[in-house]
This record gives C-alpha cells, structure tokens and sequence, in this order.
C-alpha cells in the first residue's frame, strides 16, 4: 500500500510539473511576443525620428524652400493656398529674399539687383494707398 501511495504521489508531482511547464512556457511566449511588439513599436519610432531630422537638416541645410525655387527656376508665379494669406508686405518681402538669393547666386548682375530693388521699393507704397483706397470703399 506504502508503494501505491508513492506512486500516486509521484504521478501526481510529475503531473503538476507538466502542468507548470506548460503555464512558463504559455507566459514566456507571451511576454516574448509582448517584447517583440513593443521592439518594433520603438524600432518604428526610432526609423522615424532618423528619417524626421534627416528631412529637417535637409530643409535647413537647402533652404527648405524646394518648390518655391523650382517654381521661380521655371518663371511661375506663388499661386499656392499659401500666397492667399500673405500680407502684400510679406509678399513684397519674399520679392526683395528671391531677389537677394538671385543675385547671390549669380543668376542676376548686381546692376540688374539694384534696378530691381528699386523697383520694389518703389511699389511699395503705391500698393499701399491702393490697399487704404479700397479698405474705405
């Protein structure tokens, strides 16, 4: 009888030791899959912010006005959303800045910088008294 009860507690033992195996390994699966989400979350995030910066030393390092040149290399007018809510003073501004990178660049004389400014200058402040003209009508 003594070696019936060992027996019995022996294939008791052997089977709560399974029964724990089998739990561990159902828990370590989990948290392993658990681990390799929250890798790739963070290995994504990383990727992202490499690829964020890169892009923002790009802008800074070319100017971070791509379109805009490509547009005044082929002679276009800003006709973008963005032009409608600049101020005549800012687009007057960006006039004066292209004009300023034209002749930096060498795509323009200084003769040719200085006619053009004045230009500018000049048309300043008749835009100006159109814009009072029409804000009293």
């Amino acid at each position: 009888m003594a070696l019936k009860k060992a027996l019995y507690y022996g294939a008791v033992a052997v089977a709560i030791l399974i029964g724990v195996s089998v739990v561990v390994s159902v828990v370590s699966a989990l948290v392993s899959l658990a681990w390799a989400i929250v890798s790739g979350i963070v290995s994504l995030a990383v990727l992202v912010g490499i690829v964020y910066v890169a892009y923002k030393a790009g802008s800074w390092i070319f100017g971070g006005e791509g379109d805009e040149r490509a547009r005044e290399s082929l002679g276009g007018s800003r006709s973008g959303p963005e032009s409608v809510s600049e101020s005549p003073g800012d687009a007057a501004e960006s006039r004066q800045d292209r004009l300023r990178r034209q002749y930096v660049d060498g795509q323009i004389s200084e003769a040719e910088f200085e006619r053009r400014i004045e230009a500018e200058l000049e048309a300043e402040p008749a835009d100006d008294i159109e814009r009072e003209l029409e804000r009293e009508r």
